[in-house]
């Protein structure tokens, strides 16, 4: 029997006898919410649903809480798993509330409710920016999940959500590694699945694919994050035809990674047509993520700036920072750290001046908040301070010396002391760091040397070498 038949059965006798028959009628509502379908008004008729199944169980509840409180976390979890019908805020109220009411589940159905709200609540907890909330409470979903196995088909799947949200904090946190483990399951519990499921679920199979091959190419593992780019078309192709918007979006970001992995091997032709096609492609549709659009501009800028037209990078790179101005600061900060420092090159101080007072603010905006992020972004926007300063010809008849005046402020010293004291910080937290500080260890030496201070200029100098020369 169709779930659309059962409820149409089931409505008249949750009317005369709701304790009895109205859990049924929810129950029956709740699964017609999560049947997916191609035709027009598909997500219209689950909306109503999944409302209708909300209204009811809060009606229940209020009678029988005892009984009634699960099923409306299970309603409210269906409610807020549908996308794009609310903003991410409310998904977050209404999950906060599901999960309340099935905190100590009494059995196996309350367990898997209680994985699927923690999932959805990292997920939505992800797209407002809570990244370390996210990834605390996609932990806590992840182990929910593990004590509810076995899993179906479909409770696989949202395990699988859960792990890529999990591998989206990771990697926004700064840990490559564990990104790259959690892209690895969710992919693997893909392919998992029969070919029928597979279809069914392409959407889920293109995202984890498309962020699996990131992690492998962030990773160096260039050739295995083609491979897999190209492996995923199918799941792609089948997600444009059923809904174009998403389609081409997560197309551009398979060209996005593709592109990084062509400039890395060099392909410079194939990075850039890659980057330009994925700019064009993410132009129209909404992204998926936030910051996406800004992402790609950025990308086709630094090719373009590396392999081509010096005019049209720093054009891309402009367009970049407008479109993360209030959508992304961290890819705002990314782009306008390459922006100044193209700006840089080029003597355009005037230029310069603005960029580096947005990027300093929005860096010490976050530092705290996001540390993995931006402070070494943070470093980065000091140097280029300095650099702006002391690398271009000194000397007030010079028509390319900078308004030292103005950058930087005062000698320049202090600049460099709070670069180098931040940037050893962060490399003894975590050995990556290491350039970053033999950097800002060298800059600081020019600045010393420009001032004067030889003793000091040369012990910057001598701990960059070493750090330079010290085994990985």
């Amino acid at each position: 029997m169709s779930q659309v038949i059962r409820i149409a059965l089931l409505r008249p006798l949750a009317r005369r006898r709701p304790l009895r028959w109205g859990p049924r009628l929810a129950e029956a509502l709740v699964t017609r919410s999560q049947v997916v379908s191609g035709l027009p008004g598909g997500a219209a008729r689950r909306l109503a649903a999944a409302e209708e199944a909300v209204a009811l169980c809060r009606r229940l509840a209020a009678d029988r809480p005892d009984r009634h409180r699960a099923d409306l976390a299970r309603a409210l979890v269906a409610r807020v798993g549908m996308p794009d019908l609310q903003l991410a805020t409310e998904a977050v109220g209404q999950l906060r509330e599901a999960i309340g009411y099935v905190e100590d589940p009494p059995d196996r159905a309350g367990l898997l409710v209680l994985a699927a709200g923690r999932g959805l609540l990292a997920s939505n907890l992800s797209v407002l920016g809570e990244t370390r909330e996210a990834l605390t409470t996609a932990l806590r979903a992840r182990a929910t999940w593990n004590a509810a196995a076995p899993l179906n088909g479909r409770e696989r799947m949202r395990r699988a959500s859960t792990l890529l949200v999990l591998g989206d904090c990771q990697a926004a946190l700064g840990r490559p590694e564990q990104a790259l483990a959690a892209r690895q399951e969710a992919w693997d519990a893909f392919r998992a699945l029969s070919w029928y499921q597979q279809l069914r679920r392409a959407y889920l199979g293109a995202i984890a694919a498309t962020d699996l091959a990131r992690s492998l190419a962030a990773a160096g593992r260039l050739r295995e994050a083609l491979d897999l780019i190209d492996a995923s078309r199918p799941e792609r192709e089948m997600v444009r035809i059923v809904q174009s918007a998403r389609g081409w979006s997560l197309t551009g970001g398979a060209l996005l990674v593709e592109a990084e992995c062509r400039a890395e091997l060099g392909e410079p032709d194939a990075a850039l047509r890659a980057a330009e096609e994925a700019v064009s492609r993410l132009r129209e549709p909404a992204p998926l993520r936030r910051g996406e659009l800004a992402a790609a501009l950025r990308a086709h800028g630094a090719l373009l700036l590396r392999f081509a037209s010096r005019p049209d990078g720093l054009d891309r790179l402009t367009e970049a920072v407008e479109a993360a101005r209030g959508a992304d600061d961290v890819e705002l900060a990314r782009a306008l750290t390459q922006l100044a420092a193209a700006r840089i090159g080029d003597r355009r101080w005037d230029a310069v001046e603005p960029l580096l007072d947005e990027l300093l603010d929005v860096c010490r905006r976050h530092a705290d908040d996001l540390p993995e992020v931006f402070r070494p972004l943070l470093v980065e926007a000091l140097n280029l301070q300095l650099m702006a300063v002391f690398d271009a010809p000194a000397g007030e008849a010079h028509p390319d010396a900078p308004p030292r005046e103005r950058i930087a402020g005062l000698d320049g010293v202090t600049v460099g002391r709070e670069a180098v004291e931040l940037a050893r910080t962060l490399a003894t937290a975590d050995p990556r760091h290491r350039a970053l500080l033999e950097r800002s260890l060298r800059r600081q030496a020019r600045v010393l040397a420009a001032q004067g201070r030889t003793d000091e200029a040369e012990r910057a100098t001598a701990e960059a070498e070493n750090l330079s020369s010290a085994p990985e």
